[in-house]
């Protein structure tokens, strides 16, 4: 059976990483994006879809493009999809109660991953 990640794991593992790079605390986003800690932290373990506005916010708030998360996550997918034992599909396609890879998790299938194409 393969792992599965979904695109919102990876839109918000990449959110994730760049709010911890730039040392900023979860509550202090989520004021700043006008939503709440709880919210945040969904979006950001891939528990909850982004929408594209909660996207241009959170982006908008760390002071990046919505393109660079956009292109980091494609270049993601297409290392997932040359990878045999990791599935990356929508969260409907997932359905409920699947296991998902989050956070740390994806953080190292990537590393490997892109590790692999240098």
């Amino acid at each position: 059976m393969n792992q599965l990640v979904t695109y919102n794991s990876l839109v918000g593992f990449e959110l994730e990483k760049v709010r911890t790079g730039k040392g900023i605390d979860q509550e202090v986003l989520a004021q700043r994006c006008g939503m709440s800690q709880p919210v945040l932290s969904r979006l950001e373990k891939g528990k909850a879809a982004i929408n594209i506005d909660q996207l241009f916010l959170i982006c908008e708030a760390l002071e990046i493009s919505v393109n660079s998360i956009i292109n980091t996550v494609v270049i993601s997918v297409e290392s997932i999809r040359e990878e045999e034992s990791v599935d990356v599909k929508t969260t409907k396609q997932a359905g409920t109660g699947a296991a998902l890879l989050t956070g740390a998790a994806i953080g190292a299938v990537l590393g490997v991953l892109l590790s692999r194409k240098k």
